[in-house]
């Protein structure tokens, strides 16, 4: 993750998935040779219908909070 900035989430999230799949980094694990949907530690994922954002696996790029339908991902400064 960028050290000056962090991908925050709000309580509006509808758990639509959107930010899972335009993700850069779950791309890049989900080509892994050994990758495991099941056991796989994702940058976001959708757990118990909202996203849940893992801040160690996450780059802050801020792609899934230009597509998020709800405006519910912001990057921020850390």
């Amino acid at each position: 993750m960028a050290k000056d900035k962090k991908l925050m989430q709000s309580d509006i999230c509808n758990g639509c998935g959107i930010c899972v799949s335009v993700c850069p980094q779950n791309t890049k694990l989900s080509k892994a040779d050994d990758f495991d949907s099941n056991t796989a530690k994702l940058a976001i994922y959708v757990t118990k219908g909202a996203a849940v954002i893992d801040s160690a696996v996450c780059i802050a790029c801020g792609i899934c909070t230009r597509n998020c339908p709800v405006a519910s991902l912001t990057i921020v400064l850390a």
